[in-house]
């Protein structure tokens, strides 16, 4: 071990949502988390007027600052001239973990060289490969990807990965807990503890506190602007006391799908919903809620693509009045012929005729089919869908084409519902885990997040920090 020490470099993902990119490294043992793109689509320079190039992919996001500058990841045939140190170049064992499927924890895993291992669960491999085949996948490069394994420990060399599991549905979700001969890191990825599985987040609080953790990487979104102003009327962290409870006039995961529920049962005309297309929990959801109601499920082909494929069931589809979808069906791609071939199609005609038997999905970029849909007693639920809420541009767009359409709008999320931890569980989190150096992540206002007796590293990007004796301290 002498000469070998853990180093930790932090490249993004500090004052942004998602993004969270870092590295810890024992010798020439390197372990990356994640490979994800922070969500501002108000800074999003691919706008859909400007278009990627096929040969610079990589060279242009690294000089527009969009991929982080991680040495030893990428090709070099990627990189062309660009000096940075390419995967073939280094010396470094290295191996990629995501946490689950969200595009600010893995949008940029397909641009990382085939010869680096990238650990995913194998249900997040199955959709992200369907959304691959429909182009709504990351761009990437042919390469294979590592299972990961709930609670089974994979040895990068010297540093150890155990992937501690917070939800078993879907894609799955983990947490990562990683240990060098020098001490511990933890990260939580997106925490909730307010969740239909929160035992598992307050299972993961206890082995991590057993553990006494040297550092502790804290997902915080919920301290931004405004979900403080929502929950507390200030941005005064100091009003934060550390509470496992939902916060009065907030609802628990189980209250904000209720609440949806009880629109479809309600409603004597046409639903139509609008959900994150990767999320499988929400598609057996409104597929059960469809049962239960006597009414049809039916999805767009994309999303339909993607529940066949990971549900093995034959789905209802709605063909949007836009091509590939217009175009003689010898002229669909093969994704879509596949899906035909698997599918029950439902006509515009159909939903006319008896528009409450039927629960419709819709994308925003086909939210103009509204204009050809029935009305009548018809409501539109944003389900966590894109655009997902008031920071994005598109979002008063949306509720602008949705009134024009005549649909009621319903939504809960970020009103009185958010998906991640709410600051005061957040806070009981840290307080019980109580690490020796707490980095407060993943949010636009990580300094509200401070620890209990341990203190509070908000590190600089791409500065190396050294873990010696369980103690962190800035490289020289």
């Amino acid at each position: 071990m002498e000469g070998k020490r853990t180093e930790f470099v932090m490249y993004s993902g500090l004052h942004t949502i998602g993004g969270v990119n870092a590295s810890i490294t024992y010798g020439k043992d390197r372990v990356l988390f994640e490979c994800g793109l922070a969500y501002d689509p108000s800074l999003d320079v691919y706008d859909g007027a400007v278009l990627r190039r096929d040969e610079n992919w990589v060279r242009d996001q690294l000089k527009l600052g969009i991929l982080p500058r991680i040495p030893g990841i990428y090709r070099r045939q990627d990189l062309g001239d660009d000096p940075l140190e390419s995967a073939e170049e280094s010396s470094l064992n290295t191996a990629v973990f995501v946490t689950h499927l969200h595009l600010d924890h893995m949008a940029f895993m397909g641009m990382i060289a085939p010869e680096v291992p990238v650990y995913l669960h194998h249900n997040a491999q199955c959709i992200e490969r369907a959304l691959e085949a429909t182009g709504q996948g990351v761009q990437t490069l042919a390469r294979s990807y590592e299972d990961i394994v709930p609670g089974v420990p994979v040895h990068v060399g010297e540093i150890e990965v155990l992937p501690i599991l917070c939800r078993d549905t879907s894609y799955y979700d983990f947490a990562f807990f990683i240990t060098t001969p020098d001490g511990t890191f933890h990260w939580t990825g997106d925490l909730c503890l307010h969740g239909t599985q929160a035992e598992k987040t307050l299972s993961q609080m206890e082995f991590v506190k057993s553990r006494q953790v040297d550092v502790l990487l804290c997902d915080c979104t919920s301290f931004m602007d405004s979900v403080m102003r929502m929950m507390y009327g200030t941005m005064d962290a100091s009003v934060i006391k550390p509470s496992p409870d939902v916060p009065q006039g907030m609802l628990t995961e189980e209250q904000y799908y209720d609440g949806l529920f009880e629109q479809v049962k309600n409603r004597r005309g046409l639903c139509v919903f609008n959900y994150y297309q990767r999320e499988m929990d929400d598609a057996e959801r409104f597929l059960q809620w469809a049962a239960d109601t006597g009414r049809v499920c039916v999805f767009e082909p994309d999303a339909a693509y993607i529940v066949w494929k990971f549900f093995k069931v034959r789905p209802y589809v709605y063909l949007p009045d836009t091509q590939p979808y217009t175009l003689p069906s010898e002229q669909w791609p093969e994704w879509l012929q596949q899906l035909a071939a698997h599918a029950q199609i439902v006509t515009r005609e159909e939903i006319w005729q008896n528009p409450a038997g039927y629960l419709l999905q819709n994308s925003y970029p086909h939210i103009l089919e509204l204009f050809s849909l029935p009305c009548e007693q018809a409501v539109y639920l944003h389900a966590d869908g894109i655009p997902i809420g008031e920071f994005d541009p598109a979002y008063a767009n949306m509720r602008r084409i949705v009134q024009r359409a005549g649909f009621a709008y319903v939504t809960f999320f970020c009103e009185n519902y958010f998906g991640h931890g709410y600051p005061c569980q957040v806070k009981y989190f840290v307080d019980e885990v109580d690490p020796k150096v707490l980095i407060p992540c993943h949010s636009y206002n990580p300094e509200r997040l401070l620890p209990n007796t341990g203190r509070q590293l908000l590190p600089e990007i791409y500065r190396t920090y050294i873990l010696k004796d369980h103690q962190l301290t800035e490289g020289e």
